[in-house]
This record gives C-alpha cells, structure tokens and sequence, in this order.
C-alpha cells in the first residue's frame, strides 16, 4: 500500500477484515512518513508539502494476533 503519487494531498481510508499479524511487537504496525519536500510546489501544495501522509485512516476489524503481541492488540481497532 502506498500514496498516490499523482495525488499527494489524499489518501483513501484502507479497511481491512479478518486479518492475521504474527508477532508484532509493541509500536510496530504502519509507518505513516513526513511528506516529501518536492511536495512543497506552487502547483500542488502551496510552498509546505501536502499532508496526506499524516492524515492516514486505518479500519481493522476481526483482527487476530498469532505468537507475540502488542499489549494494545484487540480484535477491532
């Protein structure tokens, strides 16, 4: 999964169900970048890089954690 990069100001919410993670561990699960600063043009998004990857939205529901978890870990977050 990755930003459009034809689209740098929006990022659709990802759903996901039923999914399984093994073996995450604390302060692991999505790595949510700072915009890139190509992004700062008049063209896109003013002279500051678009936020997009800061306005993430993630659904999980029927989560299953298999071996180690994150002490957060439930089944819907």
């Amino acid at each position: 999964m990755a930003i459009n990069e034809w689209q740098s100001d929006y990022v659709p919410m990802m759903e996901f169900f039923d999914t399984t993670f093994t073996d995450v561990k604390d302060g692991a699960l999505a790595y949510i970048y700072d915009p890139p600063e190509i992004w700062a043009n008049l063209d896109d998004c003013g002279d500051y890089p678009c936020t997009a990857p800061k306005n993430t939205l993630m659904s999980f529901q029927d989560t299953k954690f298999s071996g180690s978890k994150p002490r957060w870990a439930t089944s819907d977050f």
